[in-house]
């Protein structure tokens, strides 16, 4: 998947019949689905089920098995609610006639009202940032099969550009900035946005949660998995267009971590929201 073509192929489902859909997988180096891949296609399975003047707002995801990325992945949507305003649907991700993933999704008409949004804390334009593919391969405090990971994402769709390098120590109270967009011009629909975007915020917000225990405060290893995810989306955005993804890791206890993000475009707009809780277990 070298571009956004490949990566709309990726999310483009074979349905087959009104609630069934079958999806194919990125062959990822760590031999697991990327969680943002089942969660952008479990999107775009329920959104074939949606009238097309209605967009998500809402969704609610569980990871509860790794998925298999030599095995195509069966999504069942069940209609939990079709109402004037408001649209439920329930999406079941299957490998092997088990459970991987679950998805609760809600959708609505567009409509028009009050509007209030805390403005984007972006501090730097993002094309005067360093891409952070070349601030990985530079950076002395990620550990190599974290770095290996993150720089596997870079032949597919997405630039990324931190507002701060790597070795620059990070501490729990602080934030992490950084800007996105699609590498090459594509022409999406509104829905397709949505599932390009849920891709998209699955790289970091886990990473970033456990970022500040690289710098010399641990020396086994940390075990890290996506748990559950849950992003709501306030106002149209354009994914070819930079976009800003603030992310703060507010707890970790329990062997879990907690991420929150705000994304913003380029004028300071809110335009989505992500929590996502993950493992973060210290191997010893």
């Amino acid at each position: 998947m070298e571009n956004s073509y490949g990566l709309s192929d990726l999310l483009t489902l074979k349905r087959i019949d009104a609630f069934t859909f079958i999806g194919k997988n990125y062959k990822t180096f760590w031999k697991r689905v990327y969680g943002g891949q089942v969660l952008a296609q479990s999107l775009h399975a329920a959104n074939q089920t949606i009238a097309s003047d209605r967009n998500v707002h809402s969704l609610h995801g569980y990871f509860i098995l790794a998925g298999d990325i030599e095995v195509p992945i069966e999504f069942k949507v069940e209609n939990l609610r079709d109402g004037k305003s408001f649209n439920t649907r329930r999406v079941t991700a299957y490998q092997k006639g088990k459970a991987i993933f679950i998805l609760s999704a809600s959708f609505q008409i567009n409509e028009k009202g009050l509007s209030q949004y805390e403005k984007s804390p972006a501090s730097f334009n993002p094309e005067n940032l360093i891409p952070d593919s070349e601030l990985l391969k530079k950076t002395k405090v990620i550990p190599e099969q974290i770095k290996k990971y993150l720089l596997s994402r870079h032949p597919f769709a997405f630039e990324f550009r931190p507002e701060i390098d790597y070795d620059k120590s990070i501490g729990y109270e602080s934030t992490r900035n950084i800007w996105f967009k699609l590498k090459n011009k594509t022409k999406l629909t509104r829905n397709q946005q949505y599932e390009f975007l849920a891709y998209a915020v699955d790289y970091d917000l886990l990473i970033m949660s456990v970022i500040s225990h690289f710098h010399d405060k641990y020396n086994d290893p940390v075990q890290t998995a996506s748990l559950d995810h849950a992003m709501w989306f306030h106002r149209k955005f354009d994914v070819n267009d930079w976009l800003m993804y603030s992310m703060k890791s507010p707890n970790i206890s329990g062997s879990r971590c907690l991420g929150k993000g705000y994304i913003y475009d380029r004028e300071g707009l809110l335009v989505a929201t992500v929590v996502q809780e993950g493992l973060a277990r210290i191997l010893k």
